[in-house]
């Protein structure tokens, strides 16, 4: 604790007790300032799959406009829906079947781009198809098209429109990453493996620096656990793969954020969920967590909101300069497996499977955080 007494010459004048309160002052408000202020939810959480049937495996992006976009399995098909304005449009039918969704929205205009993995010929293969305000939906377009089994697709959008999908693909006789890239999210050219990156369940981001990183899960064999790799795409080229975690615990279930000036990465390790920041050239564990399979968004004000399942239903945490206690909210129903984040300005969406009256519904709701501007300070 910050001894005053030290700066006070006695007896204590007037004078210097009034300087002390003020600098007691100073130190507190600071102390309050750098504290993540969360706001209340917009909204109460809404259900937004139809009922009756069981929904699951939401995503969400958020464009450059600030309507959401949210697409899940539902029945065997993908479906999806927008808010504008804070009207949600009516849920559509976007494939008749398939698994695994995901989506991306373009850095500049309203156009959203959505892959998906599906049964196709007696083989899995990954599709994709693009929206726009002008055409609507695309036809579907069979990305991975290969002899291998392709799934669990994963897609970003560079700072100059091209966009980027990762998937995890057996032609190669074992799991590994695929990346084809689209300047228009239409044609495809050939998709090409990964060098060394073995594994599946990829999650993907562009940081700051224009690069894209990618993060999955792997293990040589099935008395291994599986460990968090991680890599990088930087002038048109992979860095080597690298391993996040040692493998003495299961770590599964990852997940990236990136902001103007912050890359995080979640995943579960064991019984425990991890946050981490890029920071001098290497992955810093900021925060661990009892729980499973976490999500992550930041703000463009930097700060992070991270949730992730528990005993207790869905927890979030909110950091800054310093962090939240955990605060519990859904229902122990609710899975965060089946949960997604996504930041716009200063509001983090989520999406999220919880079961209302018999079946498993995707549910949305926001959180609002207030601007948090510091003082300056002046001599006068």
């Amino acid at each position: 604790m910050l001894q005053f007494s030290r700066f006070l010459p006695p007896p204590l004048s007037r004078q210097n007790l009034a300087l002390t309160l003020m600098l007691i002052g100073w130190i507190s408000a600071l102390a309050a300032l750098v504290q993540p202020v969360a706001a209340a939810p917009i909204a109460t959480p809404l259900p937004i799959s139809p009922a009756g049937k069981d929904a699951a495996a939401p995503a969400i992006v958020v464009s450059a406009a600030g309507a959401i976009h949210v697409a899940w399995e539902q029945e065997g098909g993908i479906w999806c829906r927008s808010q504008r304005n804070g009207v949600w449009s009516d849920a559509v039918q976007v494939a008749s079947e398939g698994e695994h969704p995901t989506l991306a929205a373009a850095p500049d205009e309203e156009t959203l781009y959505l892959a998906w993995s599906q049964e196709f010929g007696g083989n899995y293969e990954v599709f994709s198809r693009r929206w726009d305000a002008v055409d609507g939906w695309s036809a579907p377009k069979n990305v991975s098209s290969n002899d291998g089994g392709s799934s669990s697709p994963a897609l970003a959008v560079s700072a100059d429109g091209h966009v980027h999908l990762i998937w995890a693909d057996t032609s190669p006789g074992v799991s590994t990453l695929y990346h084809a890239v689209s300047s228009d999210g239409l044609s495809w050219p050939v998709a090409l493996p990964i060098a060394d990156a073995l594994g599946g369940n990829p999650a993907v981001v562009f940081a700051d620096d224009g690069e894209m990183v990618v993060a999955w899960q792997y293990r040589a064999s099935f008395a291994d656990n599986l460990r968090i790799w991680t890599a990088r795409y930087r002038n048109g080229a992979w860095t080597t793969p690298v391993a996040l975690t040692d493998g003495s615990q299961h770590a599964l279930a990852p997940n990236l954020s990136a902001n103007a000036r912050r890359l995080a990465l979640v995943w579960q390790e064991g019984d425990r969920v991890k946050l981490a920041f890029w920071s001098n050239n290497a992955w810093q564990v900021a925060v661990t967590q009892p729980g499973l399979r976490p999500a992550v968004a930041i703000t463009d004000a930097g700060l992070v909101q991270w949730d992730w399942e528990t005993d207790n239903g869905l927890a979030s945490q909110f950091g800054l300069a310093g962090w939240t206690s955990p605060a519990y909210w859904a229902q122990n129903s609710a899975r965060s497996g089946d949960l997604a984040l996504a930041a716009h300005g200063q509001v983090i969406s989520a999406v999220w499977m919880e079961n209302q009256n018999g079946n498993n519904r995707i549910f949305h709701n926001s959180n609002a955080f207030a601007t948090i501007n510091l003082p300056l300070l002046r001599r006068h």
